[in-house]
């Protein structure tokens, strides 16, 4: 394609996006809700889909836009469903549909003449490279966050391409439906501009603002719009999808989903991580530190190894699976055969630790790990701040310095 007519195709495209409710993890209430507005032809002017990164609010607009366009429709008792075979429902899985623009932040791009040019017309033809990319990785995981260097703002060239466009006649039967993902990077005089679209509604046109910083919002948009918070997802949405969608073996889905906080991005995040040969690691540094004598050697060879990057991140991670598996050998200790075990592949090691350590305070281990976490993120030097984890663990299992 030529620059110019890969510039025109990205004004209207997001190649292969194939959404449908059920593929939709979790969020069943707010689905509820939506298919709802569309049966009961109350539908508002604007929503602010809000809620954590990672947890479906693209995803829920784009299926809105899909079922308000379908001509065809499959209404059930339990709610309504794109036909997902007619040409409409075909353009609106590749985001080739006339009548849905989605829209997220752009670099500033080179300077025009013009206040009407699409901003996307003022790329260079790299930054049109890495868009497509970031759309493509977007099309194949619409819980994909798109990241696109020197892009951090929506600036008022955007707004004004919005305005441009729901001012004019639809080229197609349907709804009209404008996403603004993360609206929250909107500049002050995006938002504005936003405001003055906001107050004057038009027949068969909706917005939808999608953020996870829904404090970040002016109030004056927040307020003209009907405001759907979409729930963090539990452990088991999680860990179903990534079985089902990452082909990834069961007890480690559970593993992630549980280190994920109810992210599903962020759990896709962490599959790039070896989270069990980060977990060993930690956990035989635990192991190291409580034995009774001649532990220091071992444990600054253990420690070395797991600082000897100064990598904050992976040793905050390292630590959050530290605190889980300590957290499940305080389930076995409560529960026994019964507990709920999150590193289910390393029950018989939990079993055989909290049988070793059945009267230890195991809430002030949490506690003391949590702690720790607290300092790498203040940036608190590394090793003082692991030196000094384990002098707490050495007390609380041992009951010795």
């Amino acid at each position: 394609l030529s620059s110019t007519k890969t510039k025109a195709t990205l004004s209207f495209t997001l190649h292969n996006f194939i959404m449908a409710w059920n593929t939709i993890i979790g969020q069943q209430r707010v689905k509820k809700i939506l298919q709802r507005a569309i049966t009961e032809q109350k539908i508002p002017h604007g929503y602010c889909f809000w809620g954590m990164e990672g947890v479906g609010k693209d995803a829920l607009a784009l299926e809105f836009a899909k079922t308000v366009n379908c001509p065809s429709p499959i209404e059930t008792e339990n709610g309504i469903e794109a036909c997902d075979n007619c040409k409409s429902c075909t353009q609106a899985n590749k985001l080739e549909h006339p009548n849905i623009k989605f829209v997220f932040s752009l670099p500033a791009g080179k300077s025009a003449d013009s206040r009407d040019d699409s901003p996307i017309f003022r790329m260079t033809d790299d930054q049109i490279k890495v868009i497509q990319e970031q759309l493509q990785l977007k099309s194949e995981n619409p819980y994909h966050n798109i990241t696109i260097p020197n892009a951090s703002q929506i600036r008022i060239s955007s707004i004004r391409d919005i305005k441009k466009s729901v001012t004019m006649s639809a080229h197609q039967q349907g709804r009209r439906v404008v996403i603004i993902s993360e609206a929250d990077e909107m500049t002050t005089e995006a938002a504005n501009a936003f405001l003055k679209t906001l107050e004057e509604p038009h027949d068969e046109i909706t917005l939808i603002l999608t953020t996870a910083r829904h404090d970040s919002l002016p109030q004056t948009i927040v307020s003209r719009c009907q405001q759907i918070y979409c729930d963090a997802l539990t452990d088991e949405d999680i860990a179903s999808a990534l079985t089902e969608r990452m082909s990834i073996l069961s007890d480690e889905a559970r593993l992630i989903s549980s280190f994920a906080q109810g992210s599903y991005s962020r759990a896709c995040d962490f599959l790039d991580e070896n989270m069990r040969s980060m977990r060993h690691e930690v956990v035989d540094l635990l192991r190291a530190s409580l034995k009774r004598t001649f532990y220091r050697v071992d444990v600054l060879s253990h420690l070395d190894k797991m600082t000897g990057e100064k990598d904050r991140t992976r040793v905050e991670m390292m630590l959050m699976l530290l605190m889980m598996w300590i957290r499940d050998c305080y389930a076995f200790t409560v529960a026994r055969n019964d507990a709920p075990i999150i590193n289910i592949d390393q029950r018989e090691t939990i079993e055989k630790f909290a049988n070793a350590f059945s009267e230890a305070d195991y809430n002030a281990a949490i506690i003391a790990v949590e702690n720790a976490i607290s300092n790498i993120r203040r940036n608190v030097h590394i090793q003082l701040t692991m030196i000094t984890l384990l002098i707490s663990c050495r007390k609380i299992f041992l009951g010795m310095n």
